[in-house]
């Protein structure tokens, strides 16, 4: 575990790095900015050790640094300024989306960095296959979701579901730290995959019900296709939850889908005739590219976020992200331009033919409960608000043998149901609230309701929200004329 201090005192950094390296860590320390830059391109580190004051730029400043580099590691705040500030540098960090593992103020204790690298070095050799199979048994993971939409008309298309390891103790745990051990071993990935698309499932219901119905993609591993049974799971947990099966797109690398090419073209032959669709992501970047879809029955191809990127710099990428979606247009496939993240890359895609884009531009992944308030300020933004965004018609080979369905309406969303002052919860919320007010922990209602624990959590978040209450004494409390069957009055703005 690699860890990088940025503290443009000389001695504290080198005391903090010497402190890592004899808890067995590998560690470096940085006086400026440009420095900090270089190693976060060069040697990504683990853990990050930022001071918040700092000359010529700040401590606030450069975790956005983070943030725009897309950082998942281990964030460690310090300073020697009073508590409050330093809470609010940890929620400014956490509204970045970094996972922020303490925050120490000076002068700094040895002992209190001894332990927190000791833990931080323990937690990390703690990552197993069976630590994995013990957090997926716990409802230790949860779901982000990406969206994937076209500007011109303004439509969301699809929410793409990223997994995330919620760990007790190392916090959030980004899939390139686990999807690995997954890997290792064929039940642990098909365990995760399960517990991917049951989420994705029950979160689907839940977006239904704030008035969003939307398919949704996941990704699978190379591993999962080796079960000839996976069309027949796939479809049955889409039945029992009440979710079409066209509403599930399976993102499949594309050297995975090479990996075993006889079984690969029945397992996936077999998903697109039961309605889902299939997605080859990261185009490009195999050498089998043109081979696996003249095999294989895609309906949709991603182009690689590499050649995405560079389109706007690199004459070669220009030329191989047209190309892939003239090939796309040709085989009637939908093109996906993935990690777009300026508005010279969007217009630039959009100009070579690209209709659908996911990437930063757009939105960074996000909780479930945030998707509403999202989609109705980017809805908000568009030159006709008048018109709801619809779910735009896909081309689609198999149309013309019934395979697809026609589109569904897209309603704006909102969180509750508001006349004047007064709020109505829905159903699965009063449910839930009304198993909490009745002093049920979450884990119960999850098991009364059929739900994920991480379903329940929403729920409950969306309920809180709604009802403007900050705790969960507050919300039962204002839930109480609902909870008995009447109407919730929502409390004027303090």
């Amino acid at each position: 575990m690699r860890v990088l201090v940025f503290d443009d005192d000389d001695a504290t950094g080198r005391l903090v790095a010497r402190v890592a390296i004899t808890s067995g860590l590998e560690a470096m320390a940085v006086t400026d900015a440009v420095a900090f830059g270089e190693r976060l391109r060069t040697d990504p580190p683990q853990v990050v050790v930022l001071d918040l004051q700092l000359r010529d730029t700040d401590g606030v400043e450069q975790m956005r640094v983070l943030a725009d580099t897309h950082y998942t590691g281990a964030l460690v705040l310090m300073s020697g300024f009073d508590t409050r500030v330093l809470a609010t540098a940890r929620t400014v960090g956490q509204s970045l989306g970094l996972a922020v593992e303490r925050v120490l103020k000076k002068p700094i204790r040895v002992a209190d960095l001894e332990a927190m690298f000791e833990r931080l070095r323990s937690a990390s050799q703690a990552i197993s296959v069976e630590r994995l199979l013990e957090g997926i048994a716990n409802d230790e993971l949860g779901l982000d979701f990406q969206p994937v939409v076209t500007r011109d008309p303004k439509v969301l298309t699809r929410l793409e579901a990223l997994v995330r390891w919620e760990h007790p103790v190392m916090g959030r745990i980004p899939p390139g730290e686990f999807l690995p051990i997954a890997e290792s071993d064929m039940a642990t990935i098909d365990a995760l995959t399960d517990w991917v698309v049951g989420a994705a499932v029950e979160a689907y219901q839940v977006l239904v019900e704030l008035g969003i119905s939307v398919p949704l993609s996941v990704n699978l591993s190379t591993l999962n296709l080796h079960d000839l049974t996976l069309p027949d799971r796939l479809e049955n947990r889409l039945r029992d939850g009440g979710m079409p099966t066209q509403h599930l797109c399976l993102e499949i690398t594309e050297s995975a889908a090479f990996a075993d090419a006889p079984r690969t073209m029945e397992i996936l032959s077999r998903m697109r005739l039961k309605g889902m669709k299939l997605s080859i992501d990261d185009f490009g970047t195999g050498y089998s590219s043109l081979k696996v879809l003249r095999q294989m029955p895609f309906s949709e191809i991603k182009i690689d976020r590499s050649f995405v990127s560079d389109s706007t710099t690199s004459g070669d990428s220009r030329a191989i992200v047209k190309s892939i979606i003239d090939l796309a247009h040709n085989m009637e496939m939908d093109c996906v331009a993935e990690g777009v993240e300026t508005e010279e890359t969007a217009a630039l895609v959009e100009q070579l033919g690209v209709c659908n884009l996911q990437g930063y531009l757009i939105a960074r992944p996000m909780p479930i409960e945030a998707v509403p308030a999202w989609l109705a300020i980017w809805t908000s933004s568009s030159p006709d608000t008048r018109r709801d965004p619809v779910l735009s018609p896909v081309r689609d080979p198999a149309a013309s043998h019934g395979l697809t369905e026609t589109p569904h309406a897209l309603p704006v969303a909102v969180p509750v149901e508001k006349k004047s002052d007064v709020v109505r919860l829905p159903p699965r919320q009063l449910e839930v609230m009304r198993l909490l007010a009745e002093g049920h922990p979450v884990k119960v209602i999850a098991h009364r309701l059929n739900l994920g624990i991480s379903t329940v959590k929403v729920h409950l978040a969306l309920a809180y929200s709604a009802l403007g209450a900050h705790n969960r004494t507050d919300a039962i409390r204002r839930a109480g004329p609902a909870l008995l069957g009447g109407e919730i009055e929502q409390s004027p703005p303090s």
